[in-house]
């Protein structure tokens, strides 16, 4: 991210805008919707913004040279006259540290202008920091039809009663439960449904019991929430409104960012990872953290890669938990093996090729020497093992000793549904040799014939009778 979004307050204090032309009256219109004094520089201008003129709403300078007139005190500057004067503007403006907007001149702004949808006191600008202004416009119009044209009177209806909460409510976690209530409630329907006094008295009526009676206590919960295998777009629908509703999160280390970032901006992260080889905090620590953490009321958010329930001990902190009268609720994820096979076109069930399914762990040497090799030998069972990438060598072993054809295909897919992919694809007896190469990152290995039907087995195949032609 390159431009930070800020909004910045105008009210009275005054901006400059040199040109007359429709680029001009592009910037004027949305400046207008502040209280900012605009002061336009110009030898001509067009007739809507001599009509501005005419009713107050700016002053216009016709004889005002703009590489000369003292900038200092400015607000803003804008710059839509073209070359050179935009060039030797931005030059002055940015000396005196104003910021410069040059229409349609990114390297010439020292911030640019979103697209705005404008709901009165609640305002959405959506950037692309100059790059793609119709984009830009086609998501304004698709967030237009999402949000209800009476937003800014429920924003304006909660802020002139927001120092009373505060008096009634000092905790913060109180505070925005009984807003979150009040948004999501009765309150917030009258108000968008254009009923003012109505919502006015209920929203009075709420605050009224909460000062004669006090704040509820409020209840903790811990939601074991599977974030899948890395692609932020395979989260699902309750897992990102539970994001957002959370005061904290613990969260696996291969949780990828583009994950966390989707989470309540403030809520508290703590980072509970595993990886092989390092210091990491225990998983009764873990447990003990999460039910801290729900006994003072708090929304816990216990994120994890893949599925709660899929090699991830979510069972394990789920017991715990409701031992200690905690509540707990489940929100599934899609698993590695799942989303990885999807990432490559590989159907993990095909009539006549595979009729079973097996997911296994095989993390230690000590537990990939435990599995009963016999039992997955089958051709037509496919096999997703879970954390196999140090035990290769015994996971290969153990299959061809068992009976499974050691030309049978394999799958090694690191970083699964990530932009870092990557997809290593040959024979079982190769596996450990597969794995070498597919590099570092969380792996998942899949073992059978299904493997022929992904995409990057077609493409080698492909590529093997194009050379052999």
């Amino acid at each position: 991210m390159r431009y930070f979004p800020l909004f910045l307050d105008l009210r009275d204090r005054p901006v400059l805008v040199v040109g007359g032309g429709e680029e001009a009256l592009n910037k004027v219109r949305l400046l207008l919707k502040t209280e900012a004094r605009i002061r336009l520089i110009a030898p001509e201008i067009h007739a809507e913004l001599a009509g501005y003129e005419a009713k107050g709403l700016l002053s216009v300078d016709r004889t005002a040279d703009p590489l000369s007139v003292d900038l200092q005190g400015y607000a803003l500057v804008v710059g839509t006259a073209g070359d050179p004067v935009d060039g030797a503007l931005s030059q002055r403006a940015q000396a005196l540290g104003i910021p410069v907007n040059v229409v349609d001149r990114t390297e010439l702004c020292s911030f640019i202008t979103p697209s705005i949808v404008d709901r009165g006191t609640v305002t959405v600008a959506i950037g692309t920091e100059g790059a793609a202004p119709v984009l830009a416009r086609r998501l304004r119009a698709r967030i237009e039809a999402l949000l209800p044209a009476r937003l800014g009177a429920l924003a304006d209806l909660i802020g002139s009663r927001r120092p009373r909460l505060a008096r009634s409510a000092p905790d913060a976690v109180q505070r925005r439960r009984f807003w979150e209530a009040i948004v999501d409630g009765p309150v917030g329907a009258t108000a968008l449904a254009g009923d003012d006094a109505g919502a006015a008295e209920a929203l009075d009526s709420a605050l009224q019991a909460l000062e004669t009676h006090g704040a509820p206590e409020t209840e903790g919960a811990v939601f074991l929430v599977g974030a899948g295998p890395g692609d932020p777009e395979l989260l699902t629908l309750k897992a990102l409104r539970v994001l957002q509703d959370a005061d904290i999160i613990f969260h696996d280390d291969l949780v990828s960012s583009d994950v966390l970032n989707l989470a309540r901006r403030d809520a508290e992260r703590v980072s509970v990872g595993k990886r092989a080889g390092q210091r990491c905090m225990k998983q009764t620590h873990i447990n003990e953290r999460l039910a801290e953490a729900a006994g003072r009321g708090l929304r816990v958010v216990r994120l994890k890669g893949g599925d709660p329930f899929v090699f991830a001990r979510g069972g394990e902190e789920m017991a715990y938990l409701q031992e200690r009268g905690i509540r707990v609720v489940v929100v599934p994820g899609i698993t590695a093996a799942l989303g990885c096979a999807s990432d490559i076109e590989l159907p993990l069930t095909h009539r006549g090729e595979a009729a079973r399914l097996t997911l296994l762990t095989a993390h230690r040497a000590a537990e990939a020497a435990a599995i009963d090799w016999s039992g997955l030998s089958d051709a037509d069972t496919t096999l997703a093992i879970y954390m196999g990438k140090a035990t290769a060598p015994v996971v290969s072993r153990g299959l061809i000793a068992a009976g499974r054809d050691p030309a049978t295909p394999v799958a090694v897919i690191a970083n699964g549904t990530r932009a870092d992919s990557v997809t290593m694809i040959g024979r079982l007896d190769a596996l450990p040799a597969l794995v070498a190469r597919a590099g570092d990152g969380p792996a998942l290995l899949l073992v059978g014939e299904v493997v022929r039907r992904s995409r990057p087995w077609r493409e080698e195949v492909g590529r093997s009778e194009m050379l052999a032609g």
